[in-house]
């Protein structure tokens, strides 16, 4: 009886050893197979791969010498940037700084155009000077506008006050003025015109490099006196409402140039 249950175990443990083996030599033919498979078309995928690079780079390079045309001819300031009154003028890339001597002082604005350029207060500019006209027939395409924030540092017997500022939303009220001139066209009313205006969002007092271990206040939480006295001060070194429109039409044209040598730079890229 023993020797029966001895038997029979080794014959379960046959039949495993034996269902181990064709399992084994199922995956070994599965493997082989695969292998077999892949070898025959990995030169055909990997064909396949290159070609579509080869094309999404010429169809990019197609695109792009349109759109760079496209972009050139929309500039409002092909030749030359428009002037900021009474600054001088010095540009590193998207790095614009103003400077501007004073008597004894010196007025520094550095501003950075990257990113600058917001749609949507564009679009809301449009319908703020459409509000109450009938629109063209045929829609002229929407001039993007470049509104950076700025710092202005005023320097004055070895210490510095600076200032951060930004720029006013369209729908501020007092940045829409309505002009009493009336269009060309009978139909349309009274033309609204769009006047940028800036506000101070913070200032600071250092010795030379305004970091984080310097301390400034936020303008929203200060007395509306002092915060208006502060921009008459701006005022009276040149930084007002007219420098503010002149410092968004020349951060808009140099924004362009910028965004065309970006486009410029690409298409010579995808030409390698």
């Amino acid at each position: 009886m023993a020797f029966r249950n001895l038997t029979r175990n080794l014959f379960q443990f046959a039949k495993i050893t034996n269902i181990n083996q064709r399992l084994y030599s199922t995956i070994q033919r599965k493997s082989f197979r695969i292998s077999e498979i892949a070898q025959r078309h990995v030169p055909i995928r990997t064909f396949s791969a290159v070609q579509t690079n080869d094309n999404a780079y010429r169809d990019l390079e197609t695109f792009l010498q349109k759109e760079v045309q496209l972009e050139k001819s929309a500039q409002k300031h092909p030749t030359q940037l428009p002037i900021i009154s009474n600054f001088q003028v010095q540009s590193s890339g998207p790095e614009v700084t103003l400077t501007r001597e004073i008597g004894t002082g010196k007025v520094t604005v550095k501003f950075n155009v990257t990113n600058t350029v917001n749609a949507a207060d564009t679009e809301q500019e449009t319908n703020l000077n459409a509000a109450g006209q009938e629109q063209p027939a045929d829609d002229s395409p929407t001039h993007l506008k470049s509104r950076p924030t700025f710092t202005v540092d005023l320097n004055r017997g070895g210490q510095t006050l600076s200032f951060l500022c930004s720029y006013l939303p369209n729908d501020y009220p007092d940045s829409r003025e309505h002009a009493a001139t009336q269009d060309s066209d009978p139909k349309h009313g009274h033309q609204e015109h769009i006047f940028e205006d800036f506000q101070i969002d913070e200032f600071t007092i250092h010795d030379g490099e305004w970091n984080e271990t310097v301390y400034s206040s936020d303008c929203s939480v200060i007395d509306g006196d002092l915060y208006d006295k502060l921009l008459n001060l701006l005022e009276e070194h040149g930084i007002g409402e007219e420098f503010a429109n002149q410092l968004v039409d020349f951060s808009t044209a140099y924004e362009h140039r910028q965004y065309i040598g970006l486009l410029e730079k690409l298409h010579q890229f995808v030409k390698k």
